[in-house]
């Protein structure tokens, strides 16, 4: 018949990522789920939410999970407060009959939209206008029920969806460290990270005795970011240049900060997602992450050629 029996998957980045999901979110039938870690009552979560109220108008059932842990990122412009707003769209957003919020602190740092059970999007940017408008970063756009299914059920299954995996966090599983860890130890050429977070032990470690083995190993990180994961990155860069092999290591010092969280494994595999290489977000934090394989894949392919133009753009 000429039809793909593997799911569909597609690779957003930057500016592209909200246009997407508001698109996507206005093709909505009947349900919409959506887990996040920030988000601001500034212009674009004001836009978020008055979409989702033009959803829930016209009988979509919207089901949103706000993690209490954010809080402290969103300043004087937390989600919560909007509770008790003036604003009349703030208004009708907390007490729509078709809109259910559940905020609670569930230590989940995943941010995952559902539209109508079968398409599922996954990635790092919160509801807040720096992540849409500054922040590079990324998003994976997957469709099949099969993927929303093994979200919600928390459950790993591994080798049944083609070219693409899911690696969660979640209360009963954590499965994220694991799968991080095989990447890097499967590795035969080249390994690449971007994190604007790195500061894992074990990770640093791993990457460092790679690269003795011959993998070269590149890490991008931004060059300025809050003082103590600032501190912790220049950390993280000393010990691997300290480490690892001189001819085999390099670091790249992004201009400004960014928001990204990727690791692509000789140019075949990529994982994507909210994982941070911080101790914390491999071990604790509820997280989701895409693993793509494949050396046509055209989510790695461009993912590719948007890191050629981050390194470009960088610091040695």
């Amino acid at each position: 018949t000429g039809i793909s029996h593997f799911p569909r998957t597609r690779l957003w980045v930057d500016k592209e990522v909200f246009p997407r999901i508001q698109k996507l979110l206005m093709r909505a039938q009947h349900t919409v789920l959506i887990q996040m870690f920030i988000w601001k009552d500034d212009k674009l979560g004001r836009q978020m939410a008055s979409l989702l109220l033009t959803l829930a108008d016209r009988g979509v059932k919207v089901y949103i999970n706000k993690e209490a842990t954010g809080d402290v990122f969103e300043f004087h412009r937390d989600f919560l407060t909007t509770k008790h707003a003036i604003d009349p769209m703030w208004k009708r957003f907390w007490h729509h009959p078709n809109i259910r919020i559940t905020y609670a602190n569930f230590k989940d740092h995943a941010k995952v939209y559902i539209i109508d059970g079968e398409t599922l999007l996954l990635t790092g940017m919160n509801i807040a206008d720096e992540y849409h408008e500054r922040l590079h970063d990324y998003m994976v756009e997957l469709h099949g029920s099969m993927f929303v299914e093994q979200y919600l059920t928390q459950n790993e299954i591994r080798g049944t969806h083609g070219n693409i995996r899911l690696f969660m966090n979640s209360e009963n599983h954590k499965g994220i460290r694991a799968i991080v860890m095989e990447l890097i130890e499967t590795a035969k050429h080249s390994i690449v990270v971007e994190q604007c977070y790195i500061s894992d032990p074990k990770v640093i470690e791993a990457l460092a005795r790679k690269s003795h083995e011959g993998v070269r190993v590149t890490l991008i990180v931004p060059m300025r970011t809050d003082f103590q994961h600032h501190h912790a990155n220049m950390q993280t860069v000393a010990r691997l240049i300290g480490d690892g092999s001189s001819q085999h290591v390099q670091v790249f010092l992004y201009p400004v900060m960014f928001h990204g969280k990727t690791m692509l494994i000789d140019r075949t595999r990529a994982f994507v997602g909210s994982v941070n290489f911080i101790t914390t977000s491999l071990d604790d934090m509820g997280e989701v992450n895409g693993l793509l394989e494949g050396r046509q894949n055209e989510s790695i392919l461009k993912l590719r050629e948007v890191r050629r133009n981050t390194m470009l753009l960088s610091k040695p």
